[in-house]
Formats: C-alpha cells, structure tokens, sequence
C-alpha cells in the first residue's frame, strides 16, 4: 500500500487511481499522486512517500479478529506485540529505493 504524507497539512492519504490529494493539495499545490496500475504510481515529488507492506497489514488485522472474536486473551503488552505492522518504510519519491513511482511536477496543475 502506498501512502503520501504532506509535511505542511500532516494529512496523511493512500493511493487510488483516481488523482488525490492532501487537504491542502487543492489550495496551494502541495502533494497529489495516483496509481497508473496495480503497482506503479505516480506523484507531484512533493511529501513523503510510506510503503506499507500488505501482507504485514493483514496479518495486524487478522491478530486483531481474533481478539475482537474473543478467541484470544489480551493487554497492552499483547497488542504490542503482536498487532504491530511489521513492515513499513519511508522511501524516497523516486529512483532505486521507490522503483515504482514515478514523478510528474505538473501533476494536479491542470
């Protein structure tokens, strides 16, 4: 899953093919970005770009049924342990470390 953080709103919003952007995006053109496929986004090169691995997301969220299911016992210290997601990085906007996206600077002028 891909996410982009403005640092100037701290909105933080996820990817969708359809253009997005932060609340603040529409006033004063800061960070816009959508998904050209399933793999491959593209964004203004402005903000933060955060990975969230999906599996690492699923897995929190399916630890978390099971207690909402009653299936097992739980305090802070068991959600802290095992409903952390354990794969999230922040990654450059584009080049080697965020291979599949791609920065288009007159993203959202149009």
């Amino acid at each position: 899953m891909k996410l982009l953080y403005c640092e100037y709103c701290e909105d933080v919003f996820k990817l969708d093919y359809d253009l997005r952007n932060c609340s603040c995006g529409r006033v004063v053109g800061r960070v816009v970005g959508k998904y050209i496929n399933k793999r491959v986004a593209v964004i203004n090169g402005k903000g933060i770009s955060i990975a969230i691995g999906n599996d690492s997301l699923l897995d929190a969220i399916r630890k978390l049924n099971r207690v909402i299911a009653g299936e097992v016992c739980n305090d802070r210290d068991w959600f802290n342990e095992n409903c952390k997601i354990e794969h999230c990085w922040i990654r450059p906007n584009s080049d080697p470390g965020n291979p599949h996206t791609f920065i288009d600077e007159d993203l959202g002028n149009e």
